[in-house]
């Protein structure tokens, strides 16, 4: 028997067996007629003894398959009838355990699932590119084309290259953002000079739009950010604006000072969204109803990843005038 094997067990029994003769002999020299009573007396609390350890041997047992079974998927493991002394802080501390493997299992299963769904995403973007330049390769073969067609054909082929670079680069930094090895370096920077430096890469395509970008800022504002990536968040809020309003409008920008917060506000004059992409603005890959052609999904991702990692917030509304509004905001303190 199991219970019998066990070394404390084997020690219990053997440390009795030394009393039971030990006060045995005692009561013989003293009174042999009271030897049966102290015999008795002592079998008998011994034999309580190795029942409630028998017990506790026994639930600890249970305890041990419950936890088998938990570790091989059974998540319907109830450890409620283990209520009594020690058993309890163990009991505890498994319901703790129990919970926290519960909710990893499920963490892990959906982000296996994202990790699909990015996959998926991801070789759906490249694929077609890849396949636009397959075609142009096959073209250029063609040794009837002219100078001048073989030109613009090596001109759509370096733009659908630069367009896989910039989807490839844009997935990477998400991808070390999320995972952490990237680091954020926050430190005092004017707002006016990141907004600044957020415009400058942009400025030639609102001027073939012929669209103006004004900014309202407080020259002496100050925040807190990691300059570079800040811009780049907001080169690519700015970036959207541009591409969804009409040409000849204007692209605002301000920023509000309020008491626990700095509200940065961009503004375009387009169509704005329709009310059932909202939600899903900052989703990755996610390709509203008014998408441009080759937009792959990512820049407002990124946005969001770069503004959130620095304790901010960002959310996309349509103006009341008509347009599309995004306010981001830093929390005193967080940003």
């Amino acid at each position: 028997m199991d219970f019998i094997r066990n070394k404390e067990v084997k020690r219990q029994i053997v440390v009795s067996s030394i009393l039971i003769l030990f006060w045995g002999g005692i009561g013989i020299i003293v009174d042999s007629k009271a030897v049966w009573i102290v015999l008795s007396a002592i079998i008998s609390s011994s034999a309580v003894s190795l029942f409630f350890t028998y017990q506790r041997y026994k639930k600890i047992a249970d305890f041990s398959l419950h936890i088998d079974r938990l570790l091989h998927g059974d998540e319907k493991i109830s450890f409620g009838q283990f209520q009594e002394g020690e058993l309890s802080v163990l009991h505890d501390e498994i319901s703790k355990m129990t919970r926290r493997l519960i909710e990893q299992a499920e963490a892990l299963k959906m982000e296996k699932g994202n990790l699909a769904n990015a996959l998926a995403d991801i070789s759906h973007q490249l694929k077609t590119p890849l396949t636009s330049l397959n075609i142009l390769n096959a073209s250029l073969c063609n040794e009837e084309l002219t100078d001048e067609e073989r030109y613009e054909l090596i001109r759509e082929q370096t733009m659908l290259l630069s367009r896989m670079e910039w989807l490839i680069a844009t997935l990477l930094k998400i991808s070390k953002l999320d995972a952490g090895t990237i680091t954020l370096k926050p430190q005092a920077v004017y707002l006016k000079d990141v907004v600044e430096k957020a415009i400058r890469p942009l400025e030639i395509a609102a001027e073939l739009k012929m669209q103006t970008i004004t900014q309202v800022i407080p020259a002496e504002l100050k925040l807190s950010l990691d300059t570079d990536w800040t811009a780049e968040a907001l080169g690519n809020v700015i970036k959207n604006c541009i591409e969804h309003s009409p040409e000849g409008s204007t692209i605002e920008i301000k920023a509000i000072e309020r008491p626990l917060l700095t509200q940065i506000i961009i503004e375009d004059s387009g169509t704005g969204f329709q009310e059932k992409d909202i939600p899903h603005l900052f989703d990755r890959f996610y390709q509203g109803s008014g998408s441009t052609i080759g937009n792959a999904g990512l820049g407002l991702a990124l946005a969001k990843t770069i503004i959130v990692n620095q304790g901010g917030v960002i959310q996309a509304k349509n103006r009341e005038s008509g347009g599309a509004k995004f306010e981001i905001c830093f929390y005193r303190g967080t940003a």
